[in-house]
């Protein structure tokens, strides 16, 4: 599952050598993303992380943000997104305040960041409780937003300023979850949409941050399929 997500290559182009054939690979992989196994595995290898560095295992302030990614020709959910002219689908990612992934939702690229975002909050809830701050961008502005963070119990702050006439200013809080897009973002099989499922994405994506974190964990190891 690792090989397919760093090389990006197809399930039926796994190394015949491998000790598990292709097919069982990836039945385990859907039968994973579907009953929540890559969301779990992920919360318990961010509470260690947390935990090295000082910190409570839960997070209480989160960073929300979105970013779309091109489809390849695959049957499945899709949709255009006109702002940043993307034919494809969209990620919407909740991080901690350190950048690690707490919840992802997979959508439409036409699917609007605060028609997500109620979605998005009651997941990442669910995983951690103690979450009662949340950053956001100019994206998230409307009553929808506010009464999903209402009833979810998280304040919501938009971070926001006047666009630089020359060069790029960094805006605060922002880049952190921009830089986990970064991190996403390495893995070929996730940099662009190829599969036909929006579950199987999601499940992409969880496991991208989980290897991330296992690196972290333990540098005297050589994760090369990480």
């Amino acid at each position: 599952m690792l090989y397919v997500l760093r090389t990006g290559c197809a399930w039926r182009h796994l190394p015949h050598d491998f000790t598990v054939s292709w097919s069982a690979a990836h039945k385990h992989f859907l039968r994973w993303c579907r009953n929540g196994t890559w969301a779990r595995i992920l919360t318990t290898v961010r509470g260690e992380i947390r935990t090295r560095a000082g910190r409570s295992r839960r997070p209480t302030a989160a960073v929300v943000d979105s970013s779309s990614v091109k489809a390849s020709p695959v049957a499945g959910p899709r949709g255009f997104d006109g702002a940043k002219k993307v034919d494809g689908v969209k990620r919407h990612v909740l991080v901690d305040s350190a950048g690690v992934l707490v919840a992802a939702v997979v959508t439409a690229a036409d699917v609007q960041d605060r028609a997500a975002f109620p979605k998005l909050v009651r997941k990442a809830k669910r995983i951690a409780p103690t979450i009662s701050h949340v950053w956001v961008d100019k994206g998230y502005t409307g009553q929808g937003v506010m009464a999903a963070a209402a009833k979810a119990g998280v304040t919501v702050d938009v971070v926001s300023g006047p666009k630089p006439g020359h060069g790029f200013i960094v805006q605060p809080r922002r880049w952190v979850v921009e830089r986990t897009n970064g991190w996403i973002n390495h893995c070929r099989r996730i940099d662009r949409h190829y599969e036909t499922t929006l579950t199987a994405h999601e499940g992409f994506v969880y496991l991208s941050q989980i290897a991330l974190l296992l690196r972290r964990l333990d540098r005297s190891q050589l994760f090369d399929t990480l």
